[in-house]
């Protein structure tokens, strides 16, 4: 199913300023190339995430659980795709960008403030991700971009994947973020079981659920494709009987309503037309149809045969040196024309819309900063994070 990239990428010393003078790269370091050995790889799934006194949740379990809760099919359909693309394109003979694929690692080292090479084989080594694979990973996530050919929809799933598909996956859930994620969402259900004490209580009606949600007809064998039992699954239905319980206590329309308040600017929703051009001078003639003229700004960009899109953005999803331009705009509002790359965009706001709890994004939002809020108090009670705290989604 998967392919690999066998070059070599640039060296990107410049790219990763740092007042510490001491090595920086990019993937082009020769250190990239090694590889893990197959008791490490192995070792990684075994690796203890977090504990509830000395029950501890390795990173194998931490997936299991978000396969109960129906998290995993997604992820392993984006996986598999992404390996298909990155197979064919190797088979194709096809080289990639290499200043894209190390641009995008770089990236991912900025946003975990890694600068130095030894931070990033730390972090690494932490997580039991080696350098190769680290490389590897931005090379399959640029095909699964840019890759243009046909390719074959999923037929295969986690609880059926191979053992060397799901370590690999393992991988892309360490570098995407996934895993954090899914340690958070296992925790809060371990941390407010701990603090409910109730046993299996509620976990013969999450069993029923869970067989219907996934049409399973021989639980027994379904388990047995990932080393599980029954136990484990009542353990695990009783912890989320537990989690839903107090979710639907704290989760009124009371408290959402006074936590939508105070966040109301940061919530309110615009929808922007852009038109993408090559030139300042093209940008203002762009204005200049809009203003003076009156034209829409799709049928400017038809005749001036311009890439257009349009999309809606929440305040707070603007980044932060440019949330000030949003602050007072009305519907209709022209922006002056933005510097992008070797061009220029215009934005015009189509509609600005207030927040309101029957949009299901905003009621999503707040539902989540409640729930964030009351379980982080659960987990510093009940949880010892063993690798990392859990991250902000």
């Amino acid at each position: 199913m998967l392919g690999s990239h066998s070059g070599h990428w640039a060296w990107e010393e410049e790219n990763l300023p740092s007042d510490t003078g001491e090595k920086r790269f990019g993937l082009g370091d020769s250190v990239g190339s090694q590889t893990m050995p197959i008791s490490e790889a192995i070792a990684r799934e075994n690796r203890v995430i977090f504990s509830r006194g000395e029950r501890e949740f390795m990173a194998g379990e931490i997936i299991d659980c978000a396969v109960l809760r129906g998290e995993i099919d997604p992820l392993w359909d984006e996986f598999v795709r992404i390996g298909e693309c990155d197979r064919l394109a190797n088979e194709q003979g096809l080289e990639p960008d290499e200043s894209a694929v190390d641009a995008a690692a770089i990236a991912f080292r900025y946003q975990h403030d890694l600068i130095t090479a030894e931070e990033t084989e730390r972090w690494l080594e932490t997580r039991g991700v080696s350098l190769g694979e680290f490389g590897e990973y931005f090379a399959r996530k640029y095909w699964g971009r840019t890759y243009s050919g046909a390719t074959q929809a999923p037929a295969s799933s986690y609880e059926t994947g191979a053992a060397e598909e799901k370590d690999l996956f393992l991988v892309d859930l360490i570098l995407s973020g996934s895993l954090d994620q899914m340690a958070q969402r296992l925790s809060y259900r371990i941390a407010a079981h701990a603090d409910e004490n109730s046993g299996e209580e509620g976990a013969k009606e999450e069993r029923a659920r869970f067989l219907t949600a996934r049409r399973i007809t021989d639980l027994a064998t379904w388990l047995g494709q990932f080393g599980r039992d029954e136990e484990w699954l009542n353990e695990m239905l009783a912890a989320e009987a537990s989690y839903q319980r107090r979710v639907a206590r704290i989760l009124t329309e009371q408290a959402l309503q006074k936590e939508l308040g105070p966040l109301r600017l940061n919530l309110t929703r615009f929808e922007l037309e852009t038109v993408e051009v090559d030139s300042k001078d093209a940008a203002a003639e762009v204005v200049a149809c809009s203003r003076n003229d009156g034209m829409e700004m799709s049928e400017i960009a038809d005749e001036g045969r311009y890439p257009f899109h349009s999309s809606e953005v929440l305040l707070e999803d603007v980044p932060s040196e440019q949330q000030q331009k949003f602050l007072s705009v009305k519907a209709g509002t022209l922006f002056d024309p933005i510097s992008r790359g070797d061009g220029f965009e215009v934005w015009r706001v189509k509609t600005r819309t207030e927040p309101s709890l029957q949009d299901v994004t905003i009621r999503a939002r707040l539902e989540k900063r409640i729930i964030d809020r009351c379980f982080n108090e659960l987990l510093s009670k009940y949880i010892d994070w063993k690798f990392f705290l859990p991250p902000s989604e």
